[in-house]
């Protein structure tokens, strides 16, 4: 009696596993939203409509970027942690997302290891420490000093909790003993907007967007938090050489999926990113400031792994600063 509905079942597995088989293979026949868990205007942003570009260009689909901007890209990531993982939603990962996020904030939508599928790493971008022009403070030296006899009297904005302008202040605070106040926003270009407007004292810029206000005697620039200088701020010290090695600090993006995306569309977009990276689009990235990476699945996770041993020493038992 139970043989033929066992036998029904059985038939009907196969048909919903060759259904999907198919439309893996077939993918993709539409367009492709790629979330960015930022405001327009920043690095994330920025890197994330190149690779679109490019990628489309590649796959022969329409690649379309939304911004979902907010709580450091937890908006962002819990949208698609719980996307359908059918390889139309994608999202660029920043490695704050994946190694501080869930060492400041008590309750998360997503856990960065278990949620998502890694593609590819894409960038590292260090950042430049800077002052407004009309500032006192004309040297990192001089930052320390101050923030130092002035205990939370020295304010610095950053794009939102977790983030690569929060990593960077929060190690300095660490490495120098000192006390700033945090005043996060929800981009970096809201970040550089307050330090023009004089809101805050200090920020922390991706090279590859802060050059033309360097250049143009808005701001200056303290210090770059690169293990050497930047072929676009040449002129810029290198902030590791007074701070120490683990000052070498950028914003790392990367390509995640959806945790259960079938593993043909995880391959097809993983080959796709190879040829992403040495595009002429990619080249002008890395041109301004950004770092290129090595691309693939594994050494993505890898790297976020030991992204995430590093912020831990930095925000375990003081996830405020």
């Amino acid at each position: 009696m139970t043989a033929f509905p066992l036998r029904w079942c059985a038939a009907a597995l196969a048909l919903c596993l060759a259904g999907a088989a198919q439309a893996a293979q077939a993918w993709p026949e539409q367009p492709i939203t790629l979330i960015v868990p930022f405001g327009a205007g920043g690095i994330t942003d920025l890197t994330a409509r190149t690779v679109a570009r490019q990628l489309q260009a590649e796959l022969g689909k329409p690649v379309i970027v939304e911004n979902k901007p907010g709580a450091g890209g937890n908006i962002a990531a819990d949208i698609v942690a719980r996307a359908k993982p059918d390889g139309y939603t994608l999202m660029i990962i920043t490695n704050g997302m994946v190694a501080v996020n869930p060492l400041i904030h008590r309750q998360l939508g997503y856990d960065a290891f278990r949620d998502f599928a890694y593609v590819s790493m894409i960038a590292s971008t260090p950042l430049v420490l800077v002052v407004p022009e009309s500032s006192p403070v004309k040297d990192l030296p001089s930052l320390i000093g101050r923030a130092r006899t002035r205990p939370e009297a020295v304010s610095f904005a950053s794009s939102g909790q977790g983030t690569s302008i929060h990593q960077v202040f929060a190690l300095l605070q660490k490495e120098t003993g000192t006390s700033l106040m945090h005043v996060p926003y929800k981009s970096g270009a809201e970040a550089a907007t307050a330090l023009l407007s004089g809101v805050v004292d200090v920020t922390a810029v991706e090279t590859v967007v802060v050059g033309p206000f360097v250049q143009s005697g808005k701001m200056r620039a303290l210090g770059v938090t690169s293990s050497k200088p930047v072929p676009n701020l040449p002129e810029v010290p290198v902030a590791s050489a007074g701070l120490g090695a683990e000052f070498d600090v950028g914003s790392i993006s990367g390509l995640v999926a959806p945790a259960a995306t079938p593993a043909s569309i995880l391959a097809a977009l993983e080959r796709a990113m190879q040829v992403v990276a040495q595009s002429d689009g990619m080249a002008q990235l890395y041109a301004q400031g950004s770092q290129p990476m090595p691309t693939g699945s594994r050494v993505f996770q890898e790297r976020m792994r030991q992204e995430e041993a590093k912020w831990r020493r930095v925000f375990a038992g003081d996830p405020a600063k």
